[in-house]
């Protein structure tokens, strides 16, 4: 008689496809909420693999952390090329408003959130999200610096009024708005704070 196979969790060899699935349970639950027990079914790795990959949930979470800053800046370099125009510049700001609002609104910024609840605590958080938020910043101020049909002279303090408010719209989102406040919103912004970079 055949030996009845064992009923478990089908195992996850590629250790990037793990840590992308604990990206997205920290990213909907933050740290604390992310129990090793969720984090062991979303990864399909029991305890033992879980720590051999990554050490332990703190570990894991930089990782996490870093995954989700590398994204992030991907989309900026897909988005914004050497020389964007101001059309490239206005569609990563609407696509990064994007995730103001509805169900991508109150999951919010991973970065954010890992900076508010644990940056105090935990000094290579602290450096890990000041060296992503830097990072988007001086992609930012580049791409609005170099923009050929945009005539802008203070590009640094442009991209941080920019960015501070793009992450703030983010924390709103946490609490609920719509797509049209948010766009409301955007439009706002760019009129008063850039009139150059036209929304229509």
């Amino acid at each position: 008689m055949k030996a009845m196979r064992s009923v478990g969790r089908p195992k996850i060899v590629s250790r990037e496809e793990a840590l992308s699935r604990a990206l997205e349970v920290f990213w909907s639950l933050g740290y604390q909420r992310a129990s090793l027990p969720v984090l062991e079914q979303a990864t399909g790795l029991r305890r033992g693999s879980l720590y051999q990959l990554f050490k332990d949930k703190q570990a894991l979470f930089h990782e996490a952390l870093d995954l989700y800053g590398a994204e992030a800046l991907a989309t900026m370099d897909r988005m914004m090329p050497q020389e964007a125009s101001r059309a490239d510049i206005i569609a990563w700001i609407k696509h990064h408003a994007t995730r103001a609002h509805g169900k991508a609104g109150e999951r919010g910024c991973l970065l954010v959130e890992a900076t508010v609840e644990m940056g105090p605590h935990d000094p290579m958080i602290s450096e890990k999200s000041a060296q992503i938020f830097s990072a988007m910043l001086s992609r930012l101020e580049t791409a609005i610096g170099q923009a050929p049909d945009l005539d802008e002279d203070r590009p640094k303090e442009t991209a941080r009024a920019i960015l501070a408010f793009l992450e703030g719209l983010r924390v709103l989102g946490k609490n609920g708005q719509t797509k049209a406040q948010v766009e409301r919103s955007v439009d706002r912004m760019m009129t008063g704070m850039l009139p150059t970079l036209s929304l229509q």
